[in-house]
């Protein structure tokens, strides 16, 4: 695991953790990373609506979750979700994921956790590995990767990867396809060597995705976008237990809409500008004992459209220590903390610790509490957006006063109903407090049990309300501090492998998330609901309040992984996950009993690979053999997805 910025083993990690490894990632035979995500414990994809797909990791939503390349952030969030349609799997050689509050590390964004996608690295000298993927709706997946190994330490790695398909309409009954027709290429390189006490390490990555759409001879358009990021590290051995290291990260993200209509030709654009610099010192002493202690800087800027101003910029300095060590033989721990100064807001200081202790026979607990933060985007600062089909209006707390006041000198206001002094002090980051409580119990070698208690208590979540009414009827809204939130449950995995040759895993999440402002409103008997829209409204119990909008109380998931004779492997995946809320339907503006549920529904895949010779492998697969779709509800489940593949190394 690297996901704690020093290498160390998955099994002595005092954190709630999980390393999906190149041979699992192979198996399963995506093609994206969320197929790869959706089928581990504690983890759910949701959809944005847009085609996009985020993480949701104990009940925190995509936007507190921090994606990693390399240790490396991607950037690009347009509504809080960061695209996993990016990241193609052939170039991954590990996924790590670590759960709950890593702001100790990461600071910003890193509130709910981390995944940390590890790129492949060349393992044979002028290795050339082709594997081609056809699939369901026309989907295209042509990956390309070479590599040379050299004298002291020298690799270079290659890779190329190529991505089309043409979409899919999941209803029928309008002109508008949920997924348009696109194409996108990635690619990337990476070099690295080591001579005596020098490391050095450079990679390079680009993605572009071009996506058109046309809803009718009158109304078309297409969507561009580009992606680009480059890092430098370079590693000096001291002496024999200190170690300097220092990288610079540059990374760039654009996207353009250009839609045009019998009315209107309008052009949105998204561009974001991120460089990250950062210097570790790293001692080993007492043998087994880490202190890591660093000094980061980031500066970053944003080009919108519909932003109060053309281009904002923003900038931070960061101090980080962790220490990593043994009490004894049976007992290790982490301590940690960061501070994070910004230029917009307040600064903040996030400390971790965890431990890790054998308290029986093959019986170990695990136990963390941290403090995490996420500063307020660039969106809820500085956003002036307008949606005149629905009709209603978004501005950032930043440039209310600025944007009611224009809007009032136009006549266009009706009725202020917040004050413009509640927007003279500075949006606070939000901030949590996160706790894991965990076993892992193996009673024999291949047996393994793991269950881990968690609680995340958010302050300060930002969120959105009323603040003003147009003359035309329309709402504005802006972002405030509000309410405290917090998401509690278990998380367990079961591991069985009676042979060499067969694979059980089954994982189990109950999810508890609720608004605490909430729960003392219905304790005071505040909060009214009722059965239909037109039935009479009555004081609603605590036991009829679901919680947060687009979570499941339950969520399973089963897979069987199975080596055959004659160099056949065989793999089948399942995941249920149960009813969960996306809007209020009765007007109480909570998420109750009475409110109408995205039913609960069940995935299922099956693939299959044959070795032919040591140079080509063939895999077939099905996924979501069952036909599962909900058009309403899960844009990102097109229905029956059958696939081939072939890999071919030469």
């Amino acid at each position: 695991m690297t996901g704690t910025k020093t290498k160390r083993q998955l099994s002595s990690l005092p954190l709630p953790a999980k390393l999906i490894s190149k041979n699992e990632i192979d198996e399963i035979n995506s093609s994206r990373l969320k197929d790869i995500l959706d089928q581990q414990t504690g983890i759910i994809i949701v959809p944005d609506f847009g085609g996009g797909e985020g993480i949701q990791i104990q009940g925190l939503d995509s936007e507190y979750v921090l994606i990693l390349i390399d240790g490396l952030p991607l950037i690009g969030r347009q509504s809080g979700t960061l695209d996993l349609n990016r990241i193609a799997i052939a170039n991954i050689e590990q996924i790590e994921v670590i759960k709950g509050s890593s702001s100790s590390l990461y600071g910003s964004e890193a509130l709910g956790g981390v995944v940390n996608i590890i790129s492949s690295e060349i393992k044979d000298t002028l290795l050339l590995n082709i594997d081609y993927k056809l699939a369901s709706y026309n989907t295209n997946d042509i990956n390309v990767s070479t590599g040379v190994i050299g004298k002291n330490g020298k690799k270079l790695n290659i890779f190329f990867n190529s991505y089309s398909s043409d979409g899919y309409d999941l209803d029928k009954t309008d002109n508008i396809n949920t997924i348009d027709p696109y194409n996108n290429y990635t690619g990337f390189v990476k070099y690295s060597f080591l001579k005596n006490n020098l490391s050095f390490f450079s990679s390079a990555r680009i993605f572009d995705e071009k996506q058109s759409f046309k809803i009718n001879e009158n109304y078309f358009g297409d969507n561009n976008t580009l992606e680009w990021n480059s890092n430098s590290k370079i590693g000096l051995k001291i002496s024999e237990n200190f170690n300097l290291e220092s990288d610079i990260y540059f990374t760039s993200y654009n996207s353009e809409e250009n839609v045009s209509s019998a009315k209107i030709e309008e052009e949105n654009y998204f561009d974001q500008f991120l460089i990250k610099s950062e210097v570790r010192g790293i001692t080993d002493f007492r043998s087994r004992d880490k202190l890591i202690i660093g000094l980061g800087y980031i500066d970053e800027s944003l080009r919108r459209n519909d932003f109060y101003k053309n281009k904002i910029k923003q900038s931070s300095f960061n101090i980080f220590t962790q220490l990593e060590g043994f009490l004894s033989n049976n007992t290790n721990y982490i301590i940690g903390a960061r501070y994070d100064n910004y230029s917009n807001y307040k600064s903040q200081i996030s400390p971790r610790i965890a431990f890790r202790t054998k308290i029986f026979r093959n019986i170990f607990l695990k136990s963390s509490i941290g403090k995490g933060f996420k500063a307020p985007d660039f969106r809820q600062l500085y956003f002036n957006f307008s949606n005149s089909t629905v009709g209603y209006s978004v501005v950032g707390h930043n440039v209310v006063n600025e944007v009611i006041s224009e809007l009032t000198e136009s006549n266009q206001i009706a009725n202020l109903i917040v004050s413009l002094d509640e927007f003279n002090n500075k949006l606070k980051p939000e901030t949590s407090l996160s706790f894991n409580l965990g076993l892992n119990y193996s009673p024999l070698n291949e047996l393994k049990l793991e269950i881990n208690f968690f609680r995340n208590d958010i302050n300060n979540l930002i969120d959105y309300r009323v603040i003003a009414n147009k003359i035309n009827g329309q709402n504005v809204f802006s972002y405030f501090n509000l309410n405290k939130v917090y998401t509690q449950g278990i998380e367990s995995t079961f591991n069985y492998k009676p042979n060499k040759k067969i694979n059980f895993i089954i994982g189990y999440q109950f999810l508890e998330a609720k608004d605490k402002d909430v729960n003392d409103s219905i304790k005071n008997g505040e909060v009214f609901a009722r059965e239909s829209s037109n039935s009479p409204s009555f004081i609603m119990d605590s036991n009829d309040y679901f919680g947060l909008y687009n979570r499941s109380k339950h969520t399973f998931n089963f897979k069987i992984f199975i080596e055959a004779k004659n160099n056949l492997k065989l793999n089948f995946r399942s995941k249920y996950r149960t009813k969960y809320g996306l809007f209020d339907s009765n007007g109480n503006d909570f998420l109750d009993a009475y409110d109408e549920f995205v039913k609960g529904y069940f995935d299922l895949d099956i693939a299959g690979s044959k070795q032919i010779n040591k140079s080509l492998t063939i895999n077939i697969g099905i996924d979501n053999i069952l036909d599962y779709t909900d058009p309403s509800n899960i844009t990102n489940l097109p229905g029956r997805i059958v696939y081939g593949k072939f890999n071919l190394k030469l």
